[in-house]
């Protein structure tokens, strides 16, 4: 089913009433290893893996780890078909008419990142063309900027500048501490970090929330597709943007990141909770950069 108008659904179908997304538009994705036989998913045939397996043990033609019978699917299995899940699925995918570029990294469904896989990970998607990146990272187990772990920090918001100079939008789950703060990958500007909110709106008591994060970034829905909390919310935004550069394709990234980041008024960004996605609104917003 497709979300609906409620003002708390971040209004997506005002966009996926237009267009399902178009294949000039590549969505990067970095996360764990990904079923691309998901039924969910199959036949998909826009999607293509880049860098190194998640398991070394895995052939690198091979994107994805065996898993028991009846086992769950990995949480890149499942955020990629948050996005890509087709037409006709049980619940469609947010931009099922673009395409798809994944790069997995180890630690997102086992132990935790580290910040210099997730810069390499970033650098391979952005080199590999994609026009926006979703990170539903358990960034909670990222570790903290301690001086053992700068290296890798410093490395991974370097990616973010290669991906803002390259005109590369990023969409990272804000992390679900129940904390105030974040770590240093959503307090940098040019990331749309994203809180989960429940279905009037509310932020969930699990998301992170921070000065940084209630300045540039946004609430979504964390919609039920087998995900949970700030890993759920992120696809939202990222598919809204997607759908926006589908149905704009001439526009800059700093156009579409202003029009799907701008509060609708009255809002205002004056708290640690940011405002609500409103795809209805950015939408107006972009063809008004545009008409400009």
């Amino acid at each position: 089913m497709r979300l609906t108008d409620s003002p708390h659904t971040g209004q997506l179908s005002a966009l996926t009433a237009r267009t399902a997304g178009h294949p000039d538009v590549v969505v990067g994705v970095v996360d764990g290893a990904v079923d691309p036989g998901h039924p969910n998913l199959a036949p998909l045939q826009r999607i293509r893996f880049v860098g190194d397996p998640v398991d070394p043990a895995v052939d690198p033609v091979d994107p994805v780890p065996s898993r028991g019978p009846g086992a769950p699917p990995g949480h890149g299995t499942l955020v990629v078909s948050a996005l890509a899940a087709r037409p006709t699925a049980p619940t469609p995918g947010h931009c099922p008419g673009c395409s798809f570029v994944v790069r997995p990294v180890p630690g997102v469904d086992a132990p935790p990142a580290a910040p210099a896989d997730l810069a390499d990970a970033l650098v391979d998607v952005v080199v590999a063309g994609a026009r926006v990146v979703n990170l539903s990272l358990a960034l909670e187990c990222l570790p903290t900027a301690t001086p053992a772990d700068a290296t890798g920090i410093g490395m991974l918001l370097d990616a973010v500048e290669l991906a803002r100079r390259h005109g590369v939008l990023v969409v990272a789950a804000a992390g679900n501490d129940s904390e105030l703060g974040g770590p240093p990958l959503v307090r940098h500007p040019w990331v749309i970090p994203v809180v989960a909110c429940d279905a009037g709106g509310r932020p969930l008591p699990t998301s992170t929330l921070g000065r940084a994060i209630g300045r540039h970034g946004l609430t979504a829905p964390a919609a039920t597709r087998g995900l949970a909390g700030t890993s759920a919310a992120a696809p939202v935004v990222t598919g809204a943007v997607a759908l926006l550069w589908s149905l704009c394709p001439g526009a800059a990234a700093a156009a579409v990141r202003d029009a799907v980041t701008r509060p609708r008024p009255p809002q205002r960004r004056t708290s640690v909770v940011p405002p609500p996605l409103d795809a209805a609104y950015a939408y107006d917003v972009l063809r008004g950069h545009l008409a400009a």
